[in-house]
């Protein structure tokens, strides 16, 4: 392994959300809050944390192979939360209470302990938002780098715009896709910014919108969630919310002017659910018009990106879980299953029924050593929800909210539990085992269950 490498990427990453925490400390002393202490330690901390890690990986320059960028992923998904979680010490949370803001967080999941408490201060509430932004482009960054390939995703799709590092280092091509994609992501926050801003919305609660929209967060800077801006407000996020559903590649071509290359076959398949999964909650609803219809596209839109914001009334909640499941794009800040695997799955069940009625019939399908990866992920993702359902009703919860529970923390879509008890604030309604859970199932939901797996596999760790 090459350790000189990941002390390396760890070291960026560090350094990174050091450097993040010095805005929300400027917040805190402007507003007159007694967290600025906290967020300077914690960047203080970082940054050495940092630089030592960075100092310890001077010398080999050698190429990193896959396991290394597996490594510094894991790293970033478990290990970077625990220091972003210092300056939530100063809410008042034990340090367990902290690491869990900061998974919701960092894995854009927006799961609070309480929503109410979340957005008591200025300096938390821009930290939660930053940690989803930067956690939106690590999601997609790691996405496009790594795990959009046949050997995960089962077919291919758009080719990213720059080199994946088929032959080169693996930690070199997550750098590359943080170069490509990081401008781009920036601009579209920018815009969300300013379009919310123009819509009606403060300086300070479009910033957080717009960081937290983009990164598909659901994080809404008022005690209503996003109704309390206003209609002009929720409908100018609307297109944000989408796009958080859309594969970022597409994104990334299209703002650059470069041409499409590859087979967009996400782009349609999600619209097409979209607008079903909309017409489907409009039909069971006590509602009827088109304003109600519009309003159950929102919803469908705000599930399908795991953002999970709801407006009007409320969407069955079974229906509104599976939404979630189904998720966005490959390389989207959504999370979910994701639509590629669902593709794989739906053509593959379709060519088995054809074999099963024509048994003679000789098809065009994949191997199926390529749709191993999927198959592994379903398998992997089905186990681990019933497994959690199972702990959360055993822990007391009743039987929605546990399934809720579990489908928001392992689809990173937070606020769906407010669809099972409307009276939770947040998941301080669990107890603290089971919030540790609920934390390891948010990170797993960015992690990718197949991979996971992969890292239980001693034969990955031998040299």
């Amino acid at each position: 392994m090459g350790f000189a490498s990941v002390l390396r990427g760890v070291a960026g990453m560090l350094i990174g959300v050091g450097v993040a925490m010095i805005f929300p400390m400027l917040v805190a002393v402007a507003a007159g809050e007694n967290s600025a202490g906290a967020f300077l330690f914690g960047s203080i901390l970082c940054v050495i944390a940092g630089a030592g890690a960075y100092a310890a990986g001077i010398g080999d320059r050698g190429s990193a192979g896959f396991r290394d960028a597996i490594v510094v992923v894991l790293v970033w998904w478990v290990a970077v939360p625990a220091f972003a979680a210092v300056p939530f010490l100063a809410e008042d949370l034990k340090f367990a209470d902290a690491y869990f803001e900061a998974v919701a967080a960092v894995t854009t999941t927006g799961g609070w302990l309480s929503h109410a408490d979340a957005i008591e201060t200025y300096s938390g509430t821009l930290w939660r938002a930053e940690l989803q932004w930067l956690g939106g482009l690590a999601s997609l960054s790691i996405a496009a780098a790594i795990f959009i390939r046949p050997v995960f995703i089962g077919i291919d799709t758009l080719l990213p715009p720059f080199s994946r590092g088929e032959a080169d280092s693996s930690l070199r091509s997550l750098r590359n896709a943080i170069a490509a994609l990081s401008s781009v992501y920036a601009l579209i926050t920018a815009i969300a910014f300013a379009a919310l801003a123009i819509a009606g919305a403060s300086t300070f609660e479009a910033l957080i919108l717009a960081l937290s929209l983009v990164a598909s967060g659901g994080f809404a800077p008022h005690e209503d969630g996003i109704v309390g801006f206003g209609a002009v407000v929720t409908w100018t996020a609307f297109p944000f919310i989408i796009l958080g559903g859309v594969n970022f590649i597409l994104l990334a071509r299209l703002f650059r002017g470069f041409a499409v290359r590859g087979r967009d076959v996400e782009t349609s398949a999600y619209l097409l659910i979209l607008l079903s999964v909309g017409v489907l909650f409009w039909l069971l609803s006590d509602s009827a018009g088109a304003a109600a219809l519009v309003q159950e596209m929102f919803n469908a839109a705000s599930l399908m990106s795991t953002n999970g914001f709801i407006i009007g009334e409320k969407p069955t909640l079974i229906v509104a879980m599976v939404t979630a499941i189904i998720g966005g794009a490959a390389v989207s800040t959504a999370g979910g299953f994701k639509i590629l695997r669902w593709l794989v799955i739906m053509r593959r069940s379709r060519e088995e029924l054809r074999r099963l009625v024509v048994p003679n019939i000789v098809t065009g399908a994949s191997p199926v050593s390529i749709e191993f990866g999927v198959w592994m992920h379903f398998i992997v993702f089905t186990i681990v929800l019933a497994a959690l359902v199972l702990g959360l009703a055993i822990s007391g919860a009743d039987f929605e909210l546990a399934t809720a529970a579990a489908t928001s923390a392992l689809s990173n879509t937070g606020p769906l539990i407010s669809l099972a008890d409307s009276d939770a604030d947040g998941y301080a309604v669990f107890s603290e085992p089971v919030r540790w859970l609920l934390a390891g199932a948010m990170i797993l939901g960015r992690l990718e269950a197949a991979v996971a797996l992969v890292l239980l596999n001693r034969a990955f760790w031998r040299p």
